[in-house]
């Protein structure tokens, strides 16, 4: 009753045998793969009409890679010069632009204006003094010369008017004082700039110790970069640096204004500014930037970049053996800085003869 049964597994089990002995005969190319390819490069015989080009060295310009940081020359830190006194309003917002001139802060001033009213009222009546010592002194000057009134009364109004003119004097000045704290008040945008930060809102109390703002011109940005000690002869006022600052995705031009005449003793560091030239946008205090400073010349091998022919993360030149054929030689190359070239630092020899495709 159950030999058909049986008889049905048994054909099953012989039918995925068979096809498990079709399938590893087929992928070792035993069957129905035509003419078996062996392994390895393969010799290409080369045209006569290909130009052969010889592997030889020239020199190319060297950089020592920097990192530093961006900076602007004009960036500082708005405080109140008064010894206290509460924030009234402020009128920009961290990011906001602003022109020279432009009331960045407004602190409260009621009593430095009574001060101001009260110095001016004081100078009013010095000056009113002074007028009657100067019209007493003319009187009295003109009548001790006929001795109709004693000498002790003309030097009393000498001193009189002496005393009048200092306190004149005085009152000025006390009253240019008052102006000048009254002005304190109101804190005024130095340049057109960029607010970067906003320490302060109404209400708060303001001292010379707390910055109630800080603030950069965006059109005098520098870069701010350490470089080794043994760097020190090699860079000069006014070279030009290229900088590359990854966070815009743009490289700008950046000429050497400042090399600071002194050596970190812990980083063997010294630091260089370099304005940034033009007007550039997308730019801010504290960005990331990298610079490449050329140090001199190396022999190397270069290439065309069309010379290499690249298979995923490998790379390939077509080379010329003994016997006249191609073959596709394994490199290593790094591309060169402003240039189509690439220099091959490995793989290769000086004198050797290769395609360019």
């Amino acid at each position: 009753m159950h030999t058909p049964v049986k008889i049905k597994f048994i054909f099953f089990a012989v039918a995925v045998a068979v096809f498990i002995i079709l399938a590893i005969l087929y992928q070792s190319g035993a069957i129905g793969a035509g003419t078996k390819v062996l392994p390895g490069e393969k010799d290409i015989t080369p045209n006569s009409q290909l130009e052969w080009h010889t592997l030889s060295a020239s020199d190319i310009p060297t950089y020592y890679s920097a990192v530093g940081t961006i900076r602007s020359r004009e960036e500082i830190d708005i405080i109140s010069r008064l010894f206290t006194a509460r924030v009234i309003s402020v009128n920009f917002n961290s990011g906001d632009a602003f022109k020279s001139g432009d009331i960045l802060v407004k602190l409260e001033d009621n009593d430095l204006q009574a001060q101001v009213e009260a110095a001016q009222e004081n100078l009013n009546s010095a000056e009113s003094r002074l007028k009657f010592a100067e019209e007493e002194y003319q009187r009295y000057s003109k009548l001790v010369e006929t001795q109709i009134v004693a000498r002790r009364v003309y030097e009393e109004s000498v001193s009189n008017l002496n005393v009048a003119k200092a306190q004149v004097a005085m009152m000025k000045h006390e009253l240019k004082v008052a102006r000048t704290n009254l002005e304190y008040a109101t804190l005024l945008a130095p340049f057109d700039g960029i607010v970067a930060e906003r320490n302060s809102d109404p209400g708060d109390l303001a001292t010379p110790l707390n910055p109630l703002m800080k603030v950069f011109n965006p059109a005098k940005l520098q870069l701010h970069v350490p470089i080794r000690e043994n760097l020190y002869r090699k860079i000069n006022i006014n070279d030009q640096l290229q900088v590359a600052v990854e966070s815009s995705g743009k490289t700008f031009t950046a000429v050497v204004k400042e090399i600071v005449p002194s050596v970190d003793p812990g980083s063997r560091t010294f630091i260089i500014n370099a304005d940034l030239s033009g007007v550039p946008t997308g730019l801010m205090p504290g960005m990331f930037a990298r610079c490449e400073i050329p140090v001199g010349s190396k022999s190397a091998l270069t290439v065309p970049q069309s010379a290499i022919l690249k298979i995923g993360q490998l790379e390939y030149l077509s080379v010329r053996a003994d016997n006249g054929t191609v073959l596709k030689q394994l490199v290593k190359t790094v591309p060169l800085r402003n240039s189509n070239l690439l220099e091959i630092v490995s793989g290769v020899n000086h004198g050797i003869q290769y395609l360019i495709p």
